[in-house]
């Protein structure tokens, strides 16, 4: 990103849209066959997550920092993701039904029995994006502000 001039916390908000298109798919997506295609963007997803991340950590913490910082930030997804299975277990349970004599259940209503899930990740990712798009203006803003600082130290 260097070589752009441009701020690495635009590869988290590239991350950040790429989740939110591949929840879109998932939410408009009714033939199984397809279904790679919102695994491949959700793997993307990640990849450019986890690609450009280690490189934010270092940028705020330091490289000193980075081993305990980035540790700490690897853990996050342990608890988020079980939060979210447990919110997907539920919508899908809501919209189930018994279906057998040992209490398994079923849900017979295709994309229905997920689509809420979709649209709690949806709405997470597109936090992300805006989350992110912030961390973009607020680097900019701190660098506008040293740069002020250090014109008025050349004046003064």
């Amino acid at each position: 990103m260097k070589r752009l001039r441009a701020s690495r916390y635009w590869c988290l908000v590239a991350s950040a849209f790429l989740f939110c298109v591949a929840q879109l798919c998932a939410l408009l997506i009714s033939r199984p066959k397809l279904l790679p295609l919102v695994s491949t963007l959700t793997g993307l997803g990640y990849g450019a997550l986890f690609g450009c991340f280690p490189a934010l950590v270092a940028d705020a913490f330091g490289a000193q920092g980075l081993g305990l910082n980035w540790g700490i930030i690897i853990f996050a997804p342990v608890i988020s993701g079980n939060v979210y299975n447990l919110a997907y277990g539920s919508i899908f349970d809501a919209h189930s039904r018994p279906s057998g004599p040992d209490g398994s259940m079923d849900c017979s209503e295709g994309l229905a029995c997920y689509k809420d899930a979709y649209w709690v990740t949806l709405a997470s990712s597109a936090a992300g994006v805006i989350l992110a798009l912030w961390c973009v203006r607020y680097e900019r803003s701190k660098k506008r502000q040293g740069l002020e600082k250090s014109i008025r130290r050349s004046v003064a």
